[in-house]
């Protein structure tokens, strides 16, 4: 049984979470003590919360303990699917988070070019196979390989294709 604990300001919001998780058999709402919080403000908690916010980035919300972020009108689903993982020990993020998760402190996110280019690293491609593929100079295959390798804060291209897996960016 996972115990969820809801803490939010807003009596709407608290009702349409209990009814949520109430609806789930294998969870209960406690008022504290709860193995996972759900919560809409950022909190010093000693248990794993999950976060429902659209002001706080991910990577904050992360060093500040919480385990899971989520926008504010996440659907039920995603909020159960947080929820679980947390319970699990795991974390869990929007996917349009996951790059700036994991990377380097200016990171930015990935280009759709670069996550193209990604890809092509994670099937073994070379810079001049990929600049066939895209149809593009040998030179800027190299480019983006470079800026995909410090957007990601990887050393190799090895490196960045395990990040991109571990981010959820390229399918296995």
């Amino acid at each position: 049984m996972i115990r969820v604990q809801i803490e939010t300001a807003s009596a709407v919001a608290r009702a349409g979470l209990e009814v949520l998780v109430g609806a789930q058999p294998e969870m209960e709402v406690v008022e504290s003590g709860g193995d996972v919080v759900v919560t809409e403000e950022l909190l010093s908690l000693a248990l794993p919360s999950v976060l429902l916010s659209d002001e706080t980035p991910a990577r904050e919300a992360l060093r500040a303990g919480v385990r899971a972020v989520l926008p504010r009108d996440a659907p039920g689903p995603q909020i159960m699917a947080a929820i679980y993982a947390v319970a699990a020990g795991l974390v869990a993020v929007p996917a349009v988070d996951r790059v700036a998760v994991l990377s380097s402190e200016s990171a930015e996110p990935l280009t759709a070019r670069e996550m193209e280019v990604l890809e092509m690293l994670g099937e073994g491609l070379s810079n001049k196979l990929i600049a066939h593929r895209l149809s593009i100079s040998e030179h800027t295959a190299k480019f983006h390989v470079n800026s995909i390798l410090a957007k990601l804060g990887a050393g190799t291209r090895a490196e960045a294709v395990m990040k991109g897996i571990r981010a959820g960016l390229i399918k296995v």
